[in-house]
């Protein structure tokens, strides 16, 4: 349970990130903002130094366990939410002054929230220990994808990063939508222009005899949600098996084609309600059923591939301990 000496830590955490945020926003107080970084740093560390020397969690995490043998879980008690202190100060720091970013953006808030998941993780009941756990793991894992690998690959890539993305997303989608928009009678044909920093793939198919005109962008592209899925179920997968072997690794990657499936089924009824109904009703499709379609598509398949795990781990446990039994022979 929280503790008077969490709550230092909890508070200081909002007034750290209510300044950091409010610096992103634009809506920049200088003097303000030192303040409440200032008092933030200082609550934290009172809460660090005091902290209580038994851990608060008597079923140990996965962090725990993996801490424990370079170090105390007293210890640990301390560094885990130092880190995530730590991190959101290095990413903020990183992006005001080596970017010269001030927008919030998606990795943003997944960073922050990946911080303050580690700030709280000794905080609240033991018996949510796996809870945290998945949600730790989850935001660890999403800022490995969109803020280390993305950002990384951006940086590497440089200009080439919008030409390699326009093919990628030509290819895997745009061709593959097309193809079965008119597998169902619909005109439809694809254009890919490479000439600027725009929209770069293009749908074109026909309502009542006239060309729409259909841009496909990066949320267009099955990227994030791919994303999304690959955290969630590698988090899922560490908690629940505190493994991961090439059934676990087989899941994985049906699970990357059906996010893929899904989201071509996705763009090709969109597609086809706008060839039926007009431009309105594509937009209402692509803003709100679109996601229905991939919530249901994973959900279908995690109950699934759930199952199937559960069967492969049952059959991999030890069926019984044989026991040696002697009996006495008759003569």
């Amino acid at each position: 349970m929280w503790t008077p000496k969490d709550w230092p830590l909890f508070l200081g955490s909002l007034l750290i990130v209510a300044a950091l945020y409010n610096h992103y926003m634009g809506h920049s107080a200088y003097f303000v903002e030192l303040v409440f970084i200032a008092i933030g740093i200082a609550l934290a560390f009172y809460s660090l130094i005091t902290i209580r020397k038994e851990t608060k969690e008597p079923g140990n995490g996965i962090l725990v366990d993996l801490l424990s043998r370079i170090m105390t879980k007293e210890q640990s008690a301390v560094l885990i939410p130092l880190a995530g202190f730590l991190l959101i100060a290095i990413w903020s720091g990183w992006k005001l002054f080596r970017t010269d970013q001030a927008d919030l953006r998606m990795e943003d808030f997944i960073v922050t929230l990946f911080g303050i998941s580690l700030v709280l993780y000794h905080a609240g009941p033991s018996k949510y220990v796996m809870e945290k756990d998945f949600a730790v793991l989850y935001l660890m894992f999403l800022t490995i994808v969109f803020a280390v690998i993305w950002k990384t690959y951006t940086i590497v890539s440089g200009e080439s990063y919008y030409r390699i993305n326009a093919y990628s997303e030509y290819y895997f989608i745009t061709i593959p939508v097309v193809f079965l928009v008119r597998l169902f009678g619909v005109g439809a044909s694809s254009e890919l222009d490479t000439s600027s920093h725009g929209i770069s793939n293009t749908i074109i198919y026909e309502y009542h005899g006239r060309n729409i005109y259909l841009g496909i962008g990066e949320g267009c592209s099955g990227l994030y949600s791919a994303g999304l899925f690959f955290s969630a179920f590698l988090a899922f997968v560490l908690v629940r098996y505190r493994k991961v072997d090439r059934y676990i690794l087989a899941a994985l990657g049906l699970g990357f084609a059906l996010t893929w499936l899904s989201n071509i089924l996705r763009m090709v009824i969109t597609i086809l309600v706008g060839s039926i109904w007009g431009h309105p009703a594509l937009v209402f499709v692509l803003s709100y059923i679109g996601i229905l379609i991939f919530v249901a598509f994973v959900t279908v398949f995690w109950l699934l591939i759930v199952r199937w795990l559960d069967k492969v781990e049952k059959r991999q446990e030890p069926s019984a301990k044989i026991q040696a039994v002697s009996e006495p022979q008759e003569a």
